[in-house]
């Protein structure tokens, strides 16, 4: 079982869109490569079992089971920007595997 936390303030967020998050592995580039990253949208996912419930708060969180922790303390879901005029929520010391012999059709030439 993935150990996570979330914060007050993402908590408080969360409670006041929906009752469930979802943190998908989405596919970045960079100048260095390809990587998968944890991204958390306010949504329950359409195929539930391809995800590691984990219950937190009341709050079902809905982690794709690719992911590992690799903070010590356990991951944390958290308000992205306190001060910004739009928030989000982001997760820290979560991980993907990554897929670097995977590139896009649309990058390939």
């Amino acid at each position: 079982m993935i150990k996570l936390e979330i914060t007050k303030e993402a908590r408080e967020y969360i409670q006041g869109k929906s009752d469930a998050i979802t943190v998908e592995s989405v596919p970045m580039a960079s100048c260095c490569g390809y990587s998968n990253e944890p991204v958390v949208f306010e949504y329950k996912p359409s195929e539930p079992e391809k995800y590691e419930e984990v219950v937190v708060d009341g709050i079902k969180v809905y982690v794709f089971k690719d992911g590992y922790v690799i903070a010590p303390g356990g991951a944390r879901v958290c308000l992205a920007d306190n001060n910004a005029p739009y928030k989000w929520l982001n997760i820290e010391g979560l991980r993907f595997r990554d897929y670097f012999e995977f590139v896009p059709e649309s990058v390939k030439n």
